[in-house]
């Protein structure tokens, strides 16, 4: 790790040069946010699969960074892949200096397994279950849970509710809530804001 803040295309021109070809894709994005037009700055980084590692590795190089959370979805009943978002912030604490950086890639769903980042980040794990849970995402290496953790503990073993494909939850579980109404024995919600 560096002392030094790097700018985001620095940051981008060194996880490029320390991946090589592992990089697909690379994008800034800056925004202006709030009234003082505060800048935001996302840096999207499309990798392969098998460069998860090596890049959380090196952009510890570059900074310690928080990993925010590994977003996922389906890409699609018809698509034969997930998307998986690994989202970091960089120079958290430091004065107008804080970036998104975003590891994203398409994981194919017919063999849909990451390694774990527990090694190098030991709170990977809680969002790393998270995805093995909604998406039936293998997580190599990572530790197995006594229990589910964002599921119901009787919940069926392969279905996944982020998913779109055959492994989605069949109709047969999903409840008409629409259909049991508002419940007769609740007081309306007040209108006029209380007696604040």
């Amino acid at each position: 790790m560096t002392d030094k803040i790097l700018s985001p295309e620095e940051v981008t021109a060194q996880l490029t040069a320390a991946l090589g070809s592992a990089i697909l894709d690379t994008r800034i994005q800056r925004r202006a946010e709030g009234s003082k037009k505060i800048e935001n700055i996302n840096i999207w980084i499309t990798i392969r699969r098998d460069a998860v590692h090596a890049a959380a590795e090196e952009l510890m190089k570059i900074w310690y960074p928080h990993l925010s959370c590994i977003a996922g979805y389906d890409k699609g009943a018809d698509s034969p892949d997930l998307r998986i978002q690994y989202i970091f912030s960089i120079y958290g604490g430091v004065a107008r200096g804080e970036y998104m950086v975003i590891f994203s890639l398409d994981l194919p769903k017919n063999d849909a397994r990451l390694p774990t980042l527990t090694d190098i980040l030991e709170g990977a794990a809680f969002t790393e279950h998270e995805k093995t849970e909604y998406l039936g995402i293998t997580i190599d290496g990572l530790a197995p849970a006594p229990h589910k953790f964002f599921l119901p503990q009787d919940f069926p073993n392969g279905v996944y509710p982020l998913r779109k494909d055959d492994k989605k939850i069949p109709d047969s579980m999903v409840k008409d809530l629409w259909a049991c109404g508002r419940p007769v024995n609740r007081p309306p919600a007040p209108l006029d804001g209380g007696d604040e």
